[in-house]
């Protein structure tokens, strides 16, 4: 009896081992771990692509900048149609920008810019009042870039 019951836990196992995988495959989402290149809509870019350390960004929740993300579905790029999407702002015959709010927030360069540079002001705040309440024990985090050759190096 002993053998029959070590020979279907053995058999079991064996199965989870080999079809469970299979299953949880396509469950699993592939998280980039080290670096992801941003690059411009544009044909014809301003300024050099930016290589985002992604990994270095474990500590915040995902939704602080997959803000649409349902926590099921494969993120998506931020370029996807209807997120940040617009290469460029719609202007009138002057050059002037005609954007509605909607619109700027869809102009990819607007996203990442009030989003990236701005969490990076909001940490140094944060850090330049702990330091100047000379709190014991407080933790200064690590700041990110706010100028713009920090993310875009000269080509």
């Amino acid at each position: 009896m002993q053998k029959i019951t070590l020979a279907l836990a053995t058999g079991l196992m064996v199965l989870i081992l080999v079809w469970g995988p299979a299953v949880s495959a396509e469950e699993e989402m592939c998280v980039p771990m080290g670096e992801i290149t941003l690059s411009p809509l544009t044909d014809e870019p301003e300024r050099s692509e930016v290589t985002f350390p992604h990994a270095v960004h474990f500590s915040y929740s995902c939704q602080q900048c997959h803000h649409k993300w349902d926590l099921e579905t494969p993120i998506t790029s931020c370029g996807t149609s209807g997120c940040h999407d617009l290469a460029e702002l719609p202007k009138d015959d002057h050059g002037r920008v005609t954007a509605d709010a909607g619109q700027k927030i869809r102009y990819y360069k607007n996203a990442f810019h009030s989003s990236c540079i701005g969490c990076h002001k909001d940490i140094k705040k944060e850090n330049l009042k702990a330091e100047a309440m000379q709190l014991a024990g407080a933790v200064i985090k690590p700041t990110g870039p706010t100028g713009c050759i920090q993310c875009h190096p000269a080509e």
